[in-house]
């Protein structure tokens, strides 16, 4: 909770008459803030039409984002299973890159595989 906290309380929520950013622990909202994420910041687990159980947390889009489920999940799974997979979609330019430079170096993961999927034309096109 103690990173929680550290992190929402940098949001920048608005800038004042003079430019100057307005952030969530400049209103005091800090507190409000995590105890309202208290329980969302629990992985959820699920499972897939095959019985395959799975971890969702966190993933928001790689084109406003990083694209990833979070290094908590990704933590757990790992914890828990033999073999953990993430998705970082939206493209090798968005989430793989966001995928490795931020949340393996911010977490310490070290991915013993990639698959990357492809097409034809698109390899034509890029090389």
């Amino acid at each position: 909770m103690k990173d929680l906290k550290e992190r929402l309380s940098k949001i920048i929520v608005a800038y004042n008459y003079a430019g100057d950013p307005v952030t969530a622990a400049d209103l005091k909202a800090t507190g409000a803030m995590a105890a309202l994420l208290k329980d969302a910041i629990k992985p959820n687990m699920i499972q897939t039409l095959e019985g395959t159980p799975v971890l969702v947390h966190g993933g928001p889009f790689a084109n406003i984002a990083h694209g990833c489920n979070s290094v908590r999940a990704t933590k757990l799974a790992m914890k828990l299973a033999d073999v953990a997979v993430t998705e970082a979609g939206f493209g090798a330019d968005l989430g793989a890159e966001k995928f490795f430079d931020i949340k393996c170096r911010k977490a310490g993961l070290k991915p013993a595989a990639t698959v990357i999927v492809a097409t034809v034309k698109a390899l034509k096109y890029n090389g």
